[in-house]
């Protein structure tokens, strides 16, 4: 249905774009298509989690500060409880960034789509530098755009979504010290799977942000993510945090996870890291098929334009789900597929069906 004389209400910016869609076949064999850890909990880690749940007063509101999860994230990070900030995953931090420091926000293509999403869904310019033919940062074009457009907030995907390249973090660094007037963000939801992180030289940079989420190690269902910076920038994102923004299930079950399930959580994630070569060298032995190098838990497949839409309908009707990127319009992603590692399990299913397919 037209909106008729509502649409004249709808921001420009929003008028052309999409809604995130996720498809959903019918029968899903192999889910590789949304970067979660494809292992389930332990049966015990899941009878103690409903144990500890059920002690939670669902007739009251959640602790608007969330001070058991903030300690025991402090102690695991090594950082005090004022360096955190606390959102409904990655995607409320990013547009509480958004909002609070206000003005241009600039970011390399093709990356994490929310972030030109939380951009445009506040009518903030979004400045996009092209990565080149393999992925890699041309970290002289993002130095030109950053003094040319003057944003507000520059971010970093480290490893990067959907390509998985992991780029020269100390450039981050670089950007921090050069720009004080910036907020540089290195968003590192899959620092699990790169064993990278700018942490260790977040005293040195007062506008340095890092970015966390639970998501990417097996509690995507959760939607928990926090920021580390200093006390200074978490004070501005309070201000635009909505309150109460994590239930009190969400803070209880995470906390749980980082007090129980941490050990387990870096087993499986050292499992993904194991069987991601071997996916990536299975991939590498199709015909036609190009595969990018990755430090997440996810490697992005040029199959080449159209083909790779024929290919992930093929594995989609066999009930294998990947994330597809081909478009007719084109862009840098066509004819590419983005998939997750699995267990080894869906690894050798996925292959056997793509050397049916291709």
């Amino acid at each position: 249905m037209s909106l008729g004389p509502l649409l004249e209400r709808v921001p420009h910016a929003l008028r052309g774009s999409s809604a995130y869609h996720v498809p959903q076949p019918p029968q899903i064999r192999a889910k590789l298509d949304a970067n979660e850890l494809p292992h389930a909990w332990p049966t015990e880690l899941r009878t103690a989690l409903g144990a500890a749940l059920a002690e939670i007063p669902l007739e009251r509101y959640p602790d608007p500060r969330a001070k058991v999860l903030r300690d025991l994230v402090a102690a695991q990070h090594g950082v005090s409880g004022d360096q955190l900030v606390f959102g409904n995953g990655s995607d409320e931090l990013i547009a509480m960034l958004c909002a609070g420091f206000a003005g241009p926000i600039l970011y390399p293509v093709p990356t994490f789509v929310y972030y030109k999403l939380a951009a445009l869904a506040r009518g903030i310019p979004a400045i996009e530098v092209p990565l080149d033919r393999k992925f890699e940062l041309d970290e002289a074009a993002v130095a030109r755009a950053i003094t040319e457009h003057k944003p507000s907030v520059v971010i970093l995907a480290l490893p990067n979504n959907p390509t998985g390249t992991l780029w020269r973090i100390g450039f981050a660094f670089e950007l921090a010290a050069r720009h004080r007037d910036t907020v540089i963000v290195a968003d590192e939801a899959y620092v699990a799977y790169s064993a990278k992180t700018a942490l260790p030289h977040l005293a040195e940079h007062p506008n340095l942000v890092i970015m966390r989420t639970l998501s990417k190690v097996g509690m995507a269902g959760l939607r928990v993510g926090f920021t580390i910076s200093a006390p200074a920038i978490c004070d501005v994102l309070e201000k635009v945090r909505p309150p109460y923004n994590l239930s009190s299930l969400d803070q209880a079950a995470a906390a749980f996870a980082v007090r129980e399930a941490a050990p387990w959580s870096l087993a499986s994630a050292a499992e993904v890291v194991a069987e991601r070569p071997k996916l990536a060298a299975g991939l590498a032995a199709l015909p036609g098929t190009e595969v990018f190098a990755s430090a997440a838990n996810l490697v992005l497949v040029r199959f080449g334009a159209g083909r790779a839409a024929t290919i992930w309908q093929g594995l989609a009707d066999r009930g294998v789900v990947v994330r597809n990127f081909d478009s007719p319009a084109g862009g840098p992603l066509a004819g590419c597929l983005r998939i997750t590692v699995g267990t080894a399990r869906e690894n050798a299913l996925l292959l056997a069906e793509l050397a049916t397919l291709t």
